[in-house]
């Protein structure tokens, strides 16, 4: 019914519109004798160069005007702008040796979604003899929210550690022994938050695991803001 109406005012303005643009036009002297006339010169015209210029015309508004409804769609085809499920993103890292959430994501949902899923992929760089260089990335889910509103605010562990801090792994606290970080390593990673559209939101950072004497005690994060990571 709310479908039916929509199209009812529409059609119904469009018409009223199209009636006053016909009658500001007779107004102007481009009444329906005008038309007649014009047309009848056309048809007159022994090298028929009005009705070909005439259809010219018609031909290029009826391509502008095509490419001015799909333009949008190209648009979000081959030119999609930023995802932002999410603003105002901040990667806490814990300040205290006794936190068992020493990397938390911190956002407010810039729009409804009614699954949002974070996850986080990430890398570890290693040295062997005769070779260095990243590890293939491993995946982990962190959460999966439900019903999420405009304005809600998002706290989600990235980073877990046990209560004396001595083993500390990525995603939450029943994690596999994988998904470890190893002290002096150096991980990057990306942030990925996807919404119902499948569409990904990410947000990439470094990360160091350090020892329980320094701050940040458990975790020191670069993120882009800190530095440019290619």
């Amino acid at each position: 019914m709310k479908q039916f109406l929509k199209t009812f005012v529409g059609s119904l303005a469009a018409k009223v519109l199209a009636g006053i643009a016909l009658a500001f036009l007779a107004l102007l002297g481009f009444g329906s004798d005008y038309w007649v006339g014009l047309f009848i010169r056309w048809a007159s015209d022994p090298l028929g160069l009005s009705l070909n210029a005439a259809r010219l015309t018609i031909i290029i508004a009826g391509i502008a005007l095509v490419a001015l409804l799909v333009w949008p769609s190209i648009k979000r085809r081959f030119w999609p702008g930023p995802v932002n499920h999410v603003d105002a993103v901040n990667l806490a890292a814990g300040m205290t040796p006794h936190t068992t959430s020493p990397v938390l994501l911190i956002a407010n949902a810039k729009g409804g979604n009614d699954k949002l899923q974070i996850v986080v992929e990430y890398s570890s760089f290693h040295r062997s003899l005769g070779w260095a260089g990243w590890l293939k990335p491993r995946q982990v889910l962190l959460q999966n929210l439900q019903d999420v509103i405009k304005g809600q605010q998002i706290r989600v562990p990235v980073v877990t550690c046990n209560a004396d801090a001595s083993e500390v792994w990525w995603g939450g606290a029943n994690d596999g022994s994988g998904n470890l970080i190893q002290k002096s390593t150096k991980y990057r990673a990306n942030l990925k938050l996807i919404g119902d559209d499948k569409l990904e939101q990410s947000f990439r950072f470094c990360l160091l695991r350090t020892s329980l004497t320094e701050a940040p005690f458990i975790l020191e994060v670069f993120t882009e803001t800190d530095l440019d990571i290619v």
